[in-house]
């Protein structure tokens, strides 16, 4: 009998299904790259992790034109047939598109020009409706899988390999899927001998209570939410309510080849197994990768223009590129949140390195999503803030607007099951599935700040600005504390109807604003940081401060204290320094209030007035820190490229620095920095330095202190191949200036040490030692009796370097303009002038909650009372032979979660069968002893007896034997 019990509950525990470990179907095919299709799916829930290679080309003689507005096929034809009716080649076709949006007005139109290409261009270009031409390019991007771990390792286990060979941050000039491999990821065991033993959970929708709000009912019901990817199959069993796919490339499919695009949906809204945020929410997949994972411009421009035609409400986009200046595909974005699409995107893989947001998650209407892991650690790679649109007049936007989840994510298979995957390409969806799951559904010493309001006189879409300034009323000087409040902006715009005169539409909306206060520093402790003169890519080309990066030819990171100089500002902040940026020029600024300006890698030039302003400054107690790099005519030469996509040659206009500007700056105290370029290790007061791309001092003044070295010529190297040593090389000097109360002077030649983008030796030491000389008057005696002291350089040898003959640097400079012969400065600007706005306290004791803090803005989930749905867990089944995908839920609530940890749960199962099983057969026993015994067969009796029997007279009781 004991037997017979574990037998069968052996039978009854082999028959529960194990979703959450079943072996996925086999792998598919694909006809370009089998790497990319063959580890799609796993078994045993083994870690993978998406690596993605991407390129991009411009398609030859190919070009999109953009119109000024929307246009039928007839008119667009028209328009360019009359822009290039005058010209007299003929060799021109439109290039017909065939997808969805075929048959609706179209912003744009591929052209296909053969002949004298760039004067018919220009002749596009001249035409009244058409606002820009640009070349058509074709992505190229390749999908990999890389295992994680041991493919028997469990969807729990928490073993992770991290591998860090090299890490450098390049800058593609393209577009890129926002996948990276599972070696960027934290691990969850930092030492190999401790790890931390618990579970990694998988399923992510339930670790952000994505559950309560599916007990609220709430599961994104009539929220339409697009996914660009590679497409879905159509019968795929975890998608019930898949509204629309549409096939936006060449091939005749609509399938997904690859699996990315399913896993995103998965994500977003899958509705068993490995369960999405928004199951109920109306999918419309575009597909805008082919199967080789190939894709267009055009394609994703005509997607977009599909999406607000249906009047998408969430937008998921897993691509990224750094510039922002791309404007067919800036523009076209910026027309979709317009039109009320929420996108989703991911920041980009350029991380840890500040200012390496990806476009077009920088933008300030798209929601940049960042990477993390299941131990709440930011990934590695995850690119991150702030933006450097701004620059230099304002001061650019905290970014990414969140980070969540992305390694170990659990998403639907290719045809069915799950597979786990990693990257950033899996955050985004995380996010695109909360905002879909959530679519439907001040004030205390707020006197001691003011606020000011400043906007354009054009507010409108893709134009103008507004922009709101806080800073502390002058009453609070010396006070501590947070100050709270709301500012209330009222927008008026013009009644959509024509026909309605003088109405006006009316938008209101509602910043809160909650800032901490600290007293005004002494002087000593404020460093001013010159951001107005740092110019970066985009638009020009302005080369790295390190020759040595190759691979990162642009300096594209900002040079801001919150990009690539943010280890620096955190430094200062961690020793006591209050650090602020000036965006706007040196005459602006009241240097009364700070003891050092701080100018690291300038590359733009300097109006006359500024020049004057800070030397008077200078005299009357300012100090001035200067932290150069190269510069040298001959070699800006070397390092110019050809750059396929604009089909030009690209020279930069400056070096890593504007040196003939900075010496017009400094060169009333007789100081000046040289054309030589050098690199080399060395040691300065005990510390350990590294030279990389510098100049030397060329003239300092003969009472100053300055420290040399021995470096190699670097300038020699690139231009002729040769190896050379020079001696005595001036790299540091440090100047009193003779009038009484006068500031402090010191020139450094090299900014490397102090810049986050590729630094390999860091000088913060050497910062401190400089501002305790230009804040206190205090020379470091490691400096002031170094054996490397040498006689300051007079400077008469050697003539100081000059400005590159036929540069452009007008075309991006805010100080230069266009002359005939050499550019001249233009007009200095006005200063900015905010007009503070009058604050209106609001009465707390009125019949008003205004001075409440904003509902929604923050939730503190600790003080949220969450129902109790751990208890509740729906059955999941697979599906039979013939039964549809879809869930019959009634009244579209969604039951309880389904716990991704089953494998847990199946030890309650089988004690829970052998309870049932022990009591059946406790049952049975017992009724077989409660039954009455079982009466013996009757024997036959003789003839006589029965009829004797019968004689006897019946008395009521039935016969016995």
């Amino acid at each position: 009998m004991l037997f017979c019990l574990f037998l069968f509950v052996a039978l009854l525990v082999g028959r529960l299904p194990l979703t959450g470990t079943e072996e996925e179907p086999g792998t598919p095919s694909s006809p370009s790259s089998s790497t990319a299709t063959d580890g799609f799916f796993s078994s045993n829930c083994s870690q993978l992790t998406l690596k993605v290679d991407f390129s991009s080309r411009v398609v030859e003689h190919e070009y999109i034109v953009a119109f000024n507005g929307y246009f039928t096929a007839k008119a667009r034809c028209h328009f360019i047939s009359s822009a290039l009716r005058n010209t007299e080649a003929e060799n021109w076709r439109i290039v017909e598109r065939e997808n969805p949006a075929s048959d609706y007005p179209s912003d744009f139109e591929v052209v296909q020009i053969r002949q004298d290409a760039r004067s018919r261009l220009l002749t596009l270009q001249d035409h009244p409706y058409i606002k820009r031409v640009t070349p058509q390019r074709k992505v190229f991007r390749t999908l990999k899988l890389l295992s994680g771990g041991d493919g028997s390792s469990s969807c729990n286990d928490t073993r992770w390999v991290q591998k860090w060979q090299s890490w450098q941050s390049s800058r593609p000039l393209r577009r890129t899927s926002l996948s990276l491999s599972s070696g960027f990821w934290h691990a969850t065991g930092r030492h190999s001998s401790r790890r931390l033993l618990r579970a990694i959970p998988r399923h992510v929708a339930q670790i952000l209570q994505a559950d309560v709000l599916w007990q609220m009912g709430h599961t994104g019901s009539g929220v339409k939410v697009a996914v660009f990817d590679t497409g879905l199959s159509e019968k795929h069993p975890h998608f019930k309510n898949v509204k629309e796919r549409t096939n936006w490339t060449n091939e005749k499919t609509l399938d997904d080849g690859l699996g990315h695009g399913t896993f995103v949906a998965g994500v977003i809204a899958s509705m068993r197994e490995c369960q999405g945020f928004a199951p109920d929410s109306e999918l419309h997949i575009f597909r805008v990768f082919t199967n080789n994972q190939v894709s267009y411009t055009s394609w994703f421009l005509d997607a977009f223009n599909y999406a607000i035609l249906k009047k998408i409400d969430v937008l998921n986009l897993s691509i990224g590129g750094p510039d922002f200046m791309d404007h067919p595909f800036v523009d076209k974005v910026w027309e979709l949140t317009a039109n009320r699409v929420i996108m989703v995107s991911a920041i980009g893989n350029d991380g840890p390195l500040y200012g390496t947001l990806n476009n077009p998650a920088d933008q300030m209407d798209v929601i940049g999503v960042g990477g993390i892991d299941f131990e709440d650690n930011i990934a590695r790679f995850s690119s991150r803030g702030m933006t450097t649109w701004e620059l230099p007049g304002g001061y650019g936007r905290v970014k990414p607007d969140i980070v969540t989840y992305g390694s170990g994510v659990r998403g639907s298979g290719m045809k069915e099951g799950c597979r786990s995957l990693s990257g950033t390409s899996v955050a985004s969806p995380v996010v695109a599935g909360a905002v879909t799951l959530l679519a439907r559904i001040v004030d205390k010493n707020g006197d001691h700040i003011d606020v000011a309001v400043s906007y354009s006189p054009v507010l409108w879409p893709w134009a103008g600005y507004l922009a709101v300034s806080i800073s502390v009323a002058k009453k609070a000087a010396s006070w501590e504390g947070i100050a709270q409040g709301h500012v209330m902006l009222t927008v008026a715009s013009p009644a959509e109807n024509d026909s309605a005169v003088g109405g006006e539409m009316i938008s209101t909306v509602k910043l809160p604003v909650k800032v901490k206060i600290v007293p005004t520093p002494p002087r000593s402790k404020r460093v001013l940081w010159d951001q107005y003169h740092n110019l970066r890519y985009p638009p020009g080309y302005f080369p790295r401060d390190n020759l040595r990066m190759k691979n990162d030819p642009l300096d594209w990171n900002g040079d801001h204290i919150h990009t690539n100089f943010r280890d620096m500002y955190q430094h200062l902040r961690s020793m006591g320094y209050f650090v602020e940026v000036l965006g706007s020029p040196i005459t602006c600024f009241d240097a009364s209030q700070y003891g050092t300006l701080l100018m690291v890698d300038s590359e733009e030039e300097y109006f006359p007035e500024e020049i004057t302003k800070l030397r008077r400054d200078i005299d009357n107690g300012l100090s001035l820190i200067i932290f150069s790099d190269w510069y040298n005519t001959s070699v800006m030469r070397k390092v110019k490229f050809y750059d396929e996509n604009t089909r030009q040659w690209w020279m930069p206009d400056t070096g890593g620095a504007n040196i003939p500007a900075l010496n017009d700056l400094i060169s009333v105290w007789g100081m000046a920095f040289s054309d030589g370029l050098y690199e080399g290790d060395f040691t300065m007061a005990d510390h350990d330095m590294y030279y990389a791309s510098g100049c030397s001092i060329a003239r300092f003044p003969e009472d100053g202190v300055v420290i040399a070295q021995t470096l190699k010529d670097q300038g020699l190297e690139v231009l002729k191949q040769e190896t050379a040593v020079v001696d005595n090389v001036p790299v540091l000097g440090l100047y009193q200036t003779p009038s009484e109360g006068g500031g402090r002077i010191a020139l450094y030649g090299d900014s490397n040490c102090i810049d986050d983008s590729h630094r390999q030796k860091d000088c913060f030491w050497l910062l401190d030692a400089l501002l305790q000389y230009t804040s206190y008057g205090v020379t470091p005696p490691s400096l002031l009796h170094s054996q490397n002291k040498v006689t300051p350089p007079a400077g008469t040898d050697k003539p100081l370097p000059e400005r590159l003959e036929g540069n452009h640097l007008y075309r991006y400079s805010k100080v230069l303009e266009a002359h005939l012969g050499d550019p001249k400065p233009r007009p200095l600007p006005a200063c900015p002038h905010l007009s503070w706005a009058k604050p209106q306290p609001l009465n707390e004791t009125a019949p008003s909650n205004l001075w409440k803090h904003q509902k929604l803005l923050s939730v503190d989930i600790d003080k949220v009372e969450l129902p109790n749905v751990g208890a509740y867990r729906p059955q999941v089944r697979p599906l039979s032979p013939g039964e549809s995908g879809a869930w019959d839920i009634p009244g579209g609530i969604m039951p309880g979660r389904y716990n991704q940890e089953v494998g847990q749960t199946i030890p309650m199962f089988a004690f829970l069968g052998a309870m049932v099983v022990l009591s059946f057969f406790v049952v049975q026993l017992t009724k077989s002893r409660s039954k009455p015994k079982r009466r013996k067969p009757r024997i036959k009796r003789p003839l006589y007896l029965q009829q004797q029997q019968q004689q006897t007279p019946h008395t009521g009781r039935n016969p016995t034997v």
